[in-house]
């Protein structure tokens, strides 16, 4: 309907009011006509604040592109991209993460992205490296990383002082964590662990770690297959399965009831491996955040560290590519990149010193330094979730007391074989 407004005195008779109300309309539906809707979707409700602001500033700067995010549970998400990707109905733009990359790559769902990047809007050299290089297959781009976790190693200042043991220096070996757990063991009064790692999942916030420090290539790389089942491999099961008898650290059944960030708040470990995801609400909880502190994880063999990241992709039969990458290239900037910090780090290295300005009370820069020498989330083949399960399953026997060598030898061929499909 025309508003009040547009019926002005001086305008000419001879213009009636229906055509006038036709030469009024003409303008908006070919404005209409031209606007594009992109359809973005993404799994996190928690970050969808920040992601309303980026769409909104880039809808401000591209009048002739909508942003319409959708946010599917993320128990549900793959489940329902793959139902989409089937009907031919998949989103514009969506989040990738590095279990999932390989199967859609090779199944041709993601958009390829080098041509693309000839206009120079993104610069992969100021995204962490071990993501971006996480998203090429066969010679291609074919996702920009979005954000970037890394791991390092909190401890209770507290727990320290009442035992009477030196706080974890920089530049600390696995040595050092093994005396430093041992005089808290025999230091600390009650129930608190010297040392608490998750060994009851994936191993990103412990065993992956150590295996990198240790030289070991989890999946087949140039041509070589998987050595999870390698001496240094071995000598990593042996570690832990040793600590845990020690007393260093839970045994596997209390893991298995036990999860980080309650072990940590309620003041019961004096140490614990942790996601850089438990940052924020480690440093913002009073229970906790006037006694602890953060720094990389010791060194084994060399520095290392498992990194994971969630990438942006294009569905490569979308219609609006050209607009997708458009807004994908927005998203990757600092300005935008600034506005995930307040969640996550940005995978845009120039963005990451917001992350750690955002996180109050403690400086969680050891993170940021745990970048420098991350290596990306392991994954192989078209199905990581079914050899990642296998493994699990393997080391949770190792980690109940089985010889490791034993066990990893029966089940490495299995492994193999899922991670080369």
């Amino acid at each position: 309907m025309l508003s009040a407004k547009n019926n002005k005195s001086h305008i000419r008779p001879v213009i009636s009011g229906i055509t006038l109300a036709v030469a009024l309309l003409i303008p908006a539906l070919s404005q209409a006509a031209d606007k594009i809707t992109l359809r973005y979707a993404i799994w996190d409700r928690n970050q969808l604040p920040a992601e309303e602001k980026i769409a909104q500033s880039f809808e401000k700067a591209n009048p002739d592109i909508n942003i319409d995010i959708e946010v599917v549970p993320a128990s549900q998400y793959f489940v329902k991209l793959d139902s989409a990707v089937a009907g031919g109905v998949a989103p514009d733009i969506f989040w990738v993460n590095m279990p999932y990359f390989i199967q859609y790559a090779q199944n041709h769902v993601l958009a390829p992205l080098n041509g693309y990047l000839n206009d120079k809007s993104v610069d992969l050299n100021n995204i962490v490296a071990s993501s971006v290089k996480a998203y090429q297959f066969d010679g291609n781009q074919l996702a920009i990383p979005r954000d970037v976790d890394a791991i390092a190693v909190w401890y209770n200042k507290k727990l320290f002082d009442q035992a009477g043991v030196s706080y974890p220096k920089k530049g600390w070996t696995w040595d050092d964590l093994k005396t430093t757990a041992t005089a808290l063991k025999t230091k600390l009064k009650g129930d608190a662990f010297p040392l608490y790692m998750d060994l009851s999942n994936d191993g990103q916030e412990s065993y992956l770690n150590l295996l990198y420090q240790k030289g070991v290539h989890i999946v087949p790389t140039n041509g070589q297959p998987t050595d999870i089942a390698s001496d240094n491999a071995i000598w990593v099961y042996q570690q832990l399965q040793q600590m845990m008898k020690d007393g260093l650290l839970p045994t596997a059944n209390q893991m298995s009831e036990l999860k980080t960030d309650s072990v940590f708040t309620s003041n019961r470990a004096a140490m614990v491996y942790a996601g850089s995801w438990q940052a924020a609400p480690f440093a913002s909880n009073p229970q906790i955040n006037d006694h602890i502190g953060v720094i990389e994880m010791p060194r084994i063999d060399k520095e290392a560290g498992v990194a994971h990241s969630l990438g942006f992709a294009l569905y490569a039969n979308g219609k609006h590519k050209d607009a997708a990458w458009r807004y994908v290239s927005f998203m990757a900037q600092k300005s935008s990149q600034e506005e995930l910090a307040a969640a996550v780090i940005p995978a845009n290295k120039q963005a990451m010193p917001a992350w750690a300005a955002n996180v109050k009370q403690v400086d969680v820069t050891a993170y940021l330094t745990a970048l420098d020498h991350a290596t990306a989330y392991p994954t192989a083949g078209t199905n990581t979730p079914k050899w990642q399960n296998m493994w699990i399953s393997s080391l949770k026997k190792i980690f109940m007391g089985a010889d490791a060598k034993e066990e990893m030898d029966k089940s490495v061929k299995k492994i193999s074989r899922v991670m080369e499909k």
